[in-house]
């Protein structure tokens, strides 16, 4: 080897020659094999044993050494180059293994130390809190032992599990069964309030899902229970006891009784109240509310009650806007519905005579148009030379119905007495008859407005004698250059009937209905004055 290695003189051991140590002879042949002075630290038997076989040799064979030796290193290279050639593939995948496994050492060398650094100590601490004493492994304890009381009471924990499919068929069952209901959301509401609490100790006590699911569940049906009695209040057949019980029950929903006085006033109104049925449902109401909370402290009562006769005043306004109704009744209900009200200080009688008053002016207004109307389409219809034959005129009393400037018998006097009947004689020009016939049913309707309304009616009345007449002096204006004689005379007669027989009649019709003494007991006037104010009368304009 190199410098640093000394030269050994240890005892060769040899097999063959007899060499047992180093001689003067061997050191000459160590010399010749080893020029360079380097003598190996251990020679080993296969060495020695070569080297004995050497030195045995004689010159001739020592010089084809050498030859020999590097005869057999070319055929040993040669098999080398054989064997690196056909073993190539197993080199590359030993050499391939060999990365591999090295890498795979080193990854488990780093988990392994992984392990000891991050994740044994971690483990090691969450291990010890899940173990601890507040730990998940202690509250397990404690809640199998909660689990283990449940099923203790499994009899009783089975009826507290029911409990919401009892209350829905409480609810289904209808009024009957809602005491029951609410005593099982009364239960549940003290029981949620003591677990809020945490009872003595202060710590919430264990609760198993399925019994807060229960809980929820009954706490989820308290708006239907509540609306199935304020369901049950607005119904019109409840008794008095019903209504007070259900009440009742409601004070456990509402924290005030203004607020229970409120929902009660809003569960009883109806927005739909009929006119016939209102008088029963107000006193029903208000008897009820009377007896539950006894006097009213509040505006609730009276606005409740100013809504209900609101409605009540549209539904009658209605009713008297329909055809076919009848007004008398209508006014009787109303009369007695304000007469009933009035002992609780709601008389509606001063709202509602203002819807007949004007309903019946509004109702005249429309059939006396209405009568105007068909007089004038009867008029333009109607033919004097066809009317009467003279028998007919004699019968009926017309002789003497002439023209005053044709110097003909006087015009008959206005009728006199007690009698109410229209006069016979008006059939004889039917477009007067038909009139008058409207005119007396339009009086006998407004028969029932008060006589404050007669000063008015008095002058429509008025302004349509007054358009009949001009109608009659237009007809015969355009019709006169085409009638005859006698025609002239007979249209003669028909505005003197109208003037003398008609309008009188009318006037004396309508001061029997309104008395010119009773307007002036009520309005302070004479009864002249009264009589003045409301007379029919007709005058028939001056020509020029």
């Amino acid at each position: 080897m190199e410098e640093d290695q000394q030269y050994l003189q240890p005892p060769v051991q040899a097999t063959g020659s007899g060499l047992t140590s180093y001689g003067d002879g061997m050191d000459e042949v160590l010399n010749v094999l080893f020029p360079q002075g380097i003598i190996p630290g251990n020679i080993g038997p296969d060495e020695a044993a070569y080297l004995s076989r050497l030195g045995a040799q004689g010159l001739e064979s020592l010089m084809g050494e050498v030859a020999r030796v590097n005869e057999e290193l070319a055929i040993i290279e040669h098999q080398t180059r054989d064997m690196a050639s056909q073993n190539y593939q197993i080199f590359v995948q030993s050499a391939q293994t060999t990365n591999l496994i090295k890498k795979s050492l080193s990854e488990a060398k780093s988990c392994v130390e992984n392990l000891s650094s991050t994740t044994f100590p971690d483990f090691k601490t969450k291990t010890e809190t899940f173990v601890g004493v507040t730990g998940p492994c202690a509250q397990f304890q404690q809640n199998m032992t909660g689990v283990q009381s449940l099923l203790e009471k499994e009899v009783e924990l089975n009826q507290v599990l029911d409990m919401p499919w009892v209350v829905r068929r409480c609810l289904a069952a209808g009024e009957d069964k809602m005491l029951p209901a609410i005593k099982i959301l009364h239960i549940v509401m003290d029981y949620k309030k003591s677990m809020g609490t945490g009872g003595d100790s202060g710590e919430q006590d264990y609760v198993p899902p399925a019994l807060a699911e229960t809980i929820s569940s009954v706490l989820q049906l308290q708006t239907q229970i509540q609306s199935a009695l304020l369901q049950k209040l607005h119904s019109p057949s409840i008794t008095l006891s019903e209504c007070l019980q259900s009440i009742q029950l409601l004070r456990n929903f509402f924290p005030s009784d203004k607020a229970l006085r409120f929902r009660f006033l809003q569960s009883r109104n109806n927005p739909g109240l009929a006119f016939e049925n209102a008088r029963s449902w107000i006193f029903d109401t208000l008897t009820q509310h009377r007896a539950a909370f006894g006097q009213d402290s509040s505006h609730y009562l009276s606005t409740f009650i100013a809504l209900q006769i609101q409605r009540v005043l549209l539904d009658l306004n209605k009713q008297l806007e329909t055809s076919g109704q009848n007004l008398d009744s209508l006014f009787m209900n109303a009369s007695y519905f304000g007469e009933s009200l009035a002992r609780v200080g709601a008389d509606l009688r001063g709202l509602s005579v203002p819807l007949f008053s004007d309903f019946l002016v509004k109702k005249g207004t429309h059939e006396l148009l209405q009568a105007e109307m068909n007089f004038s389409r009867n008029l333009h219809q109607f033919n004097l030379s066809t009317c009467l034959i003279q028998q007919r005129v004699e019968q009926l009393g017309l002789i003497g119905f002439e023209d005053p400037s044709a110097g003909g018998a006087e015009l008959p006097s206005p009728l006199k007495g007690n009698d109410y009947n229209p006069p016979p004689q008006l059939l004889t020009f039917h477009p007067l008859a038909i009139y008058c016939n409207d005119v007396l049913t339009l009086l006998n309707f407004i028969g029932k407005c008060p006589l404050s309304q007669s000063v008015d009616f008095s002058r429509k009345l008025n302004q349509s004698v007054s358009k009949i007449g001009h109608e009659l002096e237009g007809w015969s204006e355009g019709e006169w250059v085409t009638w005859e004689q006698r025609e002239q005379q007979l249209f003669y007669r028909m505005r003197s009937f109208f003037e003398q027989l008609l309008v009188p009649h009318v006037d004396k019709c309508f001061r029997k209905i309104f008395p010119p003494e009773q307007l002036a007991s009520i309005t302070g006037l004479n009864v002249s004055k009264c009589a003045e104010m409301t007379e029919i009368r007709y005058s028939r304009p001056i020509k020029a």
